[in-house]
């Protein structure tokens, strides 16, 4: 059965530009590559969408400013476009993953370095890591252990290892195997985790599992009595962080950091950060952190298994899952000290690694907060181009915590631009990201030379946060019409589900990129309808979609928010689930392993 797809047209003219082309309305850069996948941080835009704009709007050797930094994806991209960058960001975290990228060193080196310290960290563990494997008896060290979670029934007090009563397919039980009582996540009260499965390597260099032996009971007490558990780096989450109360830590007592690994993975950790640390070069002792943080998240018991293949670890939250993995470090560490060169790599293109290392010292990161931009000086700037937080969507200090514990220094989120739900810092938090928003564009006019341009990263499913960027943006004195509006698809699809905006969720942003007037004053502030008619906007646009290319919710709604911007209406009423519904009316729905926009007639007529 073959389904047609749909999209929708280009719209109005894109505006002025500068000395080259224009971006393409739609930038498609899926998070693969391997300098984004190197190592995770939040929400961060591949460098191969942030290049076509610096191409545009600056020329070789003009520098380049990123008021929200986040990992420095922006210095990087500039970096390769033989443009220099000055970064700045609150983010401690954010701060030490750009000096990691940047820290070009030998790949020879470092991996020598790196087998160095493994091996140092190896011998110090002993043999906590070791087991039997079951083929032959032969001692070998684990690849990974599967712990589950376990509950206590209310109705019998029978013990109900979850893992052990999962369906072939991973579906949860749905009763007491003793007494029937139905079973609930939530009310049931929960009981110690347990181990139920250990992965090892074969005699025949093939993964095998195994079930738990009395040996692997001793390591994983050994470990728990351990003295050195005590010196693992830790850090409290508490009641004024936001995911404290979102991911409920409170309720389940893990308020520490250190309470997210095992005890062994715990210790392995410790030893091998001890490892690092006496790594006399510098550049190099940089990059083995940058790939130790790198492995943190898949080293705690937040690597969730799956029964098909592991889901890795929510970043944006603490959650652990009912099954989740206790993953050999070294094994990890390896991994990603493969994957640091293969980034050093395409860092260095066809310029070789000498040219790289000298074009990284064009690249420098401040801890700054984007309303406070001491170290840049008045029209100093060709070009901005930056990401900031999207509203309430993403706690980045809160998740950092993580990190920070091991690199010593916490990010100061004072002047955070987020949007708190909870706590004491939920009054007036809409109001401070505004103010903090107009503040920092205020300081990207003003280190921007006159008729230069910034673009804005931001994507939102609420209107009114969109309605916050536009005023925040005039108010800072750029000129009210933009010069460009794109569509910036990453491949984002919702863990959830596959059906692309089915959740509420925007799977694609859209980059603004407005000019600072060439007499330096700012613009005459532009009325801004605050009645802009969403309704008419959203059928406007599904009017316009045809089947050139594909599209999903997101697109759709993104669309709207590009007519509405272009024609300066504010559109805080506008929310996702309006175009979702409006789509569903027009006779659309949503193919559930695309993510793509159907017409249901096309999908009759198929059929």
């Amino acid at each position: 059965m073959s389904l047609q797809t749909l999209s929708f047209h280009s719209g109005d003219d894109a505006g002025m530009k500068h000395n080259n082309e224009l971006p393409p309305e739609t930038i498609t850069a899926p998070r693969t590559d391997p300098i984004y996948n190197c190592h995770a941080y939040l929400t961060k835009v591949p460098v191969a969408a942030i290049q076509p704009f610096i191409e545009s709007f600056t020329e070789p050797g003009d520098t380049v400013a990123d008021i929200f930094a986040g990992s420095g994806m922006t210095g990087l991209a500039a970096m390769m476009a033989n443009r220099k960058a000055v970064l700045s960001d609150i983010s401690v975290l954010g701060q030490h993953i750009a000096c990691g990228y940047l820290a070009q060193v030998p790949a020879k080196e470092y991996r020598a370095a790196a087998d160095a310290v493994m091996t140092r960290a190896r011998e110090r563990l002993g043999t906590l890591y070791q087991t039997r494997r079951a083929s032959d008896r032969k001692m070998v060290e684990i690849t990974r252990t599967v712990w589950s979670f376990s509950y206590r029934c209310p109705g019998c007090r029978a013990e109900l290892v979850y893992f052990e009563h999962l369906s072939p397919r991973g579906a949860p039980p749905k009763a007491c195997p003793k007494c029937a009582h139905a079973f609930e996540r939530r009310s049931w009260p929960r009981g110690a985790d347990v181990p139920v499965e250990v992965v090892v390597e074969g005699s025949n260099g093939k993964l095998v599992t195994q079930g738990v032996s009395k040996f692997d009971w001793e390591m994983i007490e050994l470990a728990a009595q351990d003295e050195r558990l005590k010196l693992v780096p830790k850090l409290v989450i508490d009641q004024s962080r936001e995911m404290y109360s979102r991911s409920g830590l409170g309720k389940a007592g893990m308020t520490q950091t250190s309470q997210f690994f095992s005890a062994r993975n715990a210790i392995a950790l410790l030893e091998l950060w001890s490892a690092i640390e006496t790594t006399r070069d510098p550049a190099i002792r940089q990059k083995l952190k940058f790939s130790f943080t790198a492995i943190l998240a898949r080293a705690s018991r937040r690597y969730q298994w799956s029964a098909q293949r592991p889901l890795n670890a929510q970043n944006q939250t603490y959650y652990i899952a009912p099954v989740y993995y206790e993953w050999n470090v070294f094994e990890l560490f390896e991994r990603k000290v493969t994957a640091a060169i293969r980034a050093d790599e395409t860092l260095a293109s066809g310029d070789g690694p000498l040219f790289a290392r000298e074009k990284s010292k064009e690249v420098s990161y401040h801890l700054a907060s984007a309303n406070k931009l001491a170290h840049l000086k008045d029209a100093s700037i060709d070009y901005v181009f930056t990401d900031p937080p999207f509203g309430s969507n993403i706690f980045y200090s809160d998740m950092s915590l993580f990190h920070e514990a091991w690199l010593g220094k916490i990010t100061d989120n004072t002047n955070e631009a987020v949007v708190h739900t909870t706590g004491s810092r939920k009054g007036g938090s809409e109001q401070r990201y505004e103010s903090l928003l107009r503040e920092a564009f205020s300081e990207a006019f003003r280190v921007l030379k006159p008729g230069r341009h910034m673009s804005v990263v931001f994507g939102n499913s609420s209107g009114r946060i969109w309605g916050v960027v536009q005023r925040a943006l005039r108010d800072a004195g750029f000129a009210a019409a933009p010069v460009h509006v794109a569509i910036l698809d990453k491949g984002q699809r919702s863990v959830k589900g596959l059906n692309s905006g089915s959740e509420g969720v925007v799977t694609v942003d859209l980059i603004l990129t407005v000019q600072k007037p060439t007499d330096s004053k700012k613009s005459p502030k532009t009325a801004i309808s605050e009645k802009g008619d969403a309704t008419s906007l959203i059928h406007e646009a599904i009017a316009e979609l045809d089947a050139e290319r594909a599209a999903n919710p997101s697109y759709v709604y993104a669309h709207v928010l590009t007519k509405a911007i272009r024609k300066h209406l504010l559109l805080d009423n506008l929310h996702l689930g309006d175009v979702l519904i409006a789509l569903r009316n027009a006779g659309y729905s949503v193919d559930k392993k695309t993510g793509r926009l159907l017409k249901e007639r096309a999908q009759a007529q198929a059929a």
